[in-house]
């Protein structure tokens, strides 16, 4: 067998093209947010760096490269620099659970260069993807504590503080929010949860439409996005716990925080709306095997982009809720409707 049949080789390459996606599409989704930011204000937004402003994250990534590097004194340099390091890490480690296409049989020409007879986009596919996915996104709180403590900073440590009890507080609610899910799914693969979906969207069933909705929710609030960026309220915290990074490190952040919503927006397509499944009368209407995958990876990537879109809109729509707030909102109303969508979902499965 040559060296590029093997498949630790076509692992590589796919970690390698899922990994230049990540990193692009997170750059340029601080331009599109700009830009749309932009629009709903009623300017013009970033377009002097190449084309229309397309340049525009090359030329941020230079300024943060070429930046001097500054530390706080009395700082614990090492956490200080660790902690951006577990942001970036586990937003990375987050796609290679992702099937990002359904499982496709190739040619006989294909099978002699790849070694293989079906190809899917997907680093790993382990039998519990969604826990994984849950586990690995569990850890990125342990990068937001150590750079509050690790600053120095008392305003960078109670924004570490308020972001941890936040996060903690909403996994709750957005744990049981997935169990309807596996509960007519049967199964905790990611791509046996999309193949279920074939003929009907949990988002059209009525545990589904329930949990979607506290999904929704307490996605906004794990991302620490508007209205519950509590950990980045610049008003009372001066941009909270990343207030003493510059430079790459606090590009680190910055990514991270992209990555993870484009992860969210296609982890929420794949609960709910079916992946990369298409309705009977598209795939009816298209006779073309492989035109079928192209129309559904399409539409993946739209259904996708629509929640992509939602967190700059809501980010630029709704106002800040207080901490007092927030956190009633996620023990008083988000965690007993989590669990009434639990027995609502139980009933539903035994029913049916």
């Amino acid at each position: 067998m040559a060296w590029y049949q093997t498949e630790i080789f076509w692992v590589i390459v796919k970690v390698a093209v899922i990994l230049f996606v990540m990193l692009t599409g997170g750059a340029y989704y601080t331009l599109a947010e700009r830009r749309w930011a932009a629009f709903f204000q009623m300017r013009l937004g970033p377009n002097r760096a190449g084309f229309w402003g397309l340049f525009q994250p090359l030329a941020d990534g230079i300024k943060f490269i070429l930046k001097m590097e500054t530390f706080p004194r009395n700082a614990d340099l090492f956490l200080f620099m660790l902690a951006p390091a577990i942001s970036t890490v586990t937003s990375l480690m987050l796609w290679g659970a992702i099937p990002f296409t359904p499982l496709i049989e190739l040619s006989e020409a294909a099978q002699k260069n790849t070694g293989s007879e079906f190809f899917i986009l997907q680093v790993s596919n382990p039998n519990a993807g969604i826990l994984y996915m849950f586990a690995i996104s569990s850890l990125a709180v342990y990068g937001i504590l150590l750079a509050g403590w690790s600053s120095n900073n008392k305003y960078s440590l109670l924004a570490s503080v308020r972001s941890t009890a936040q996060m903690i507080s909403y996994e709750l609610s957005l744990g049981l929010s997935i169990i309807p899910i596996i509960l007519m799914t049967g199964s905790l693969d990611l791509y046996t949860i999309i193949e279920t979906q074939k003929n009907n969207w949990f988002l059209f069933t009525l545990p589904g439409f329930l949990a979607f909705w506290v999904f929704l929710v307490s996605i906004f609030a794990e991302s620490n996005r508007m209205p519950f960026d509590l950990a980045e309220a610049e008003s009372e915290l001066i941009v909270g716990y990343h207030t003493e990074y510059g430079g790459f490190k606090f590009a680190f952040f910055m990514i991270s925080e992209y990555m993870n919503l484009i992860t969210l927006s296609l982890l929420t397509t794949i609960l709910f709306l079916g992946g990369w499944t298409l309705p009977d009368f598209i795939s009816s209407a298209i006779s073309n095997v492989g035109l079928q995958h192209a129309a559904g990876i399409g539409l993946f990537l739209l259904k996708a982009f629509i929640f992509v879109f939602l967190f700059v809109w809501v980010r630029w729509s709704v106002p800040r809720f207080r901490y007092d707030q927030l956190m009633d909102i996620g023990w008083k109303v988000m965690l007993p409707a989590s669990l009434m969508v639990v027995f609502i979902a139980g009933i539903y499965v035994y029913l049916k």
